[in-house]
């Protein structure tokens, strides 16, 4: 009987610990059934995350580029082919320099160009003087821009933006050069007039320049820009693109319009000339 009590006992050992085996088994399993789905749904969750943070990084984006480009001018823009321009213009007072300036500068870093200018290669022209320099930029490059004189002279040495000595010989000079083509269609269309402010009188020009190609500023910008890059545009690697936006033409269009005032203020007498020597001494 011990025996079978113990056997008894034993067997009721036994069989009420494997139930307790299974469900800590089960237990167990459940758990580890659980681990992947938790995880999944944190992978779920930063991934709607990511995916959030995306479309509102594009909607602002979107949101920028519409503000910004509200006021852009789309025109034919340059990836590795710039257009190479020579600015040559008259000795005129501190006002034009400035706004010669500011015209070379924006074909430099905004309209896609190589520009050479006078006051960004004295070092070149020392060396090489005026005439043959003007000689070989007028022969390697794709256009020739000449700034007509003003309608009313006023010198003064006055303000920031002195004029080079270089000016004074490179001008007369370009107009020789214009005078030899002018049997020449194709090479006188090299040769493009700018007029920086109010454009003089046909009679005011010199008459070498009246057969040449006009623009003027700040009216024909755009089409400048266009006119230059027309031929460009069926090179290989050349594109369509923004170029230039209302900020990039704001220096440009502040000399303008400086310059433009300072013509009208040229006209009213001699009476004015302290207030408008001391404003331009402010430039």
């Amino acid at each position: 009987m011990p025996a079978t009590s113990s056997d008894n006992t034993a067997v009721w050992i036994s069989t009420t610990s494997i139930p307790t085996v299974m469900q800590t088994s089960v237990t167990t399993r459940n758990d580890d059934e659980g681990k992947p789905a938790s995880l999944l749904i944190v992978y779920l969750g930063c991934l709607a995350g990511l995916v959030a943070l995306v479309a509102c990084s594009l909607t602002l984006y979107q949101m920028y580029g519409m503000h910004s480009n509200s006021h852009f001018t789309e025109l034919p823009k340059a990836t590795e082919v710039t257009v190479s321009v020579l600015v040559v213009y008259p000795a005129e007072n501190p006002v034009f320099q400035r706004a010669v300036l500011a015209f070379a500068e924006f074909l430099q870093w905004h309209g896609g160009c190589q520009v050479a200018v006078d006051m960004w290669q004295r070092g070149r022209l020392a060396e090489q003087g005026p005439m043959r320099w003007l000689a070989d930029q007028a022969k390697s490059v794709a256009r020739v821009m000449i700034v007509s004189p003003q309608p009313n002279h006023c010198h003064t040495g006055l303000g920031e933006h002195a004029v080079p000595a270089a000016a004074h010989d490179l001008f007369p000079m370009v107009l020789n050069m214009v005078a030899s083509h002018a049997q020449s269609p194709n090479k006188l269309e090299k040769f493009w007039l700018v007029h920086l402010g109010k454009a003089p009188e046909r009679s005011g020009l010199p008459v070498e320049l009246t057969s040449c190609r006009e623009f003027s500023l700040m009216r024909d910008l755009d089409k400048l820009c266009r006119h230059l890059h027309q031929q460009g545009s069926k090179r290989p690697g050349f594109r369509s693109g923004l170029a230039y936006g209302e900020k990039a033409t704001g220096k440009l269009k502040e000399a303008v319009q400086q310059l433009e005032a300072w013509q009208c203020s040229t006209t009213r007498g001699a009476g004015e000339a302290a207030p408008l020597t001391k404003w331009i001494a402010r430039l």
